[in-house]
């Protein structure tokens, strides 16, 4: 994948209010980062209290998607739509994250096949690791990620 990384929006079939990550940061062939930067006008902000932390587990999927996105875009394909099948392990280390805060938002491939995928995901301010979680997805179109397998 090339250095120059595309905009978000044409990574990620999401728009508007539902489009959560603001930019993709990184990618490879494994893994993915996005960011966020949390301010009064993200979706899901409460006032005086910031972004729910169970929203990081959309960020975390969103992650996945604009690694899956990356990918297609290289290969002069249009974003996929896939599916998030669940989560095991999520845990955030707080309620809420706060307004200012720059989240970036790492997942990592584990698994890939026959359009099933797993990767571990974190969220983290700066060096400090503000939640955690596996993610279980699918993308079941015929596409498949640049290296190995499918998924959105």
């Amino acid at each position: 994948m090339s250095k120059e990384l595309p905009d978000i929006g044409n990574l990620v079939r999401h728009r508007g209010p539902m489009l959560l990550i603001d930019r993709l940061i990184e990618a490879s062939e494994i893994h993915a980062v996005g960011e966020v930067l949390i301010s009064e006008a993200s979706s899901f902000f409460k006032p005086g209290r910031g972004v729910p932390a169970y929203v990081g587990l959309e960020y975390m999927a969103q992650t996945v998607a604009t690694f899956d996105g990356a990918r297609r875009v290289a290969t002069g394909e249009a974003p996929a739509i896939g599916f998030l099948l669940g989560t095991r392990r999520y845990a955030a280390t707080r309620g809420y994250f706060l307004a200012g805060e720059l989240l970036s938002i790492r997942a990592e491939m584990i698994f890939n096949e026959g359009g099933m995928a797993s990767f571990d995901c974190t969220v983290s301010v700066g060096d400090e690791p503000r939640a955690s979680a596996t993610l279980n997805v699918y993308r079941p179109e015929n596409g498949e990620f640049a290296s190995t397998g499918n998924i959105a």
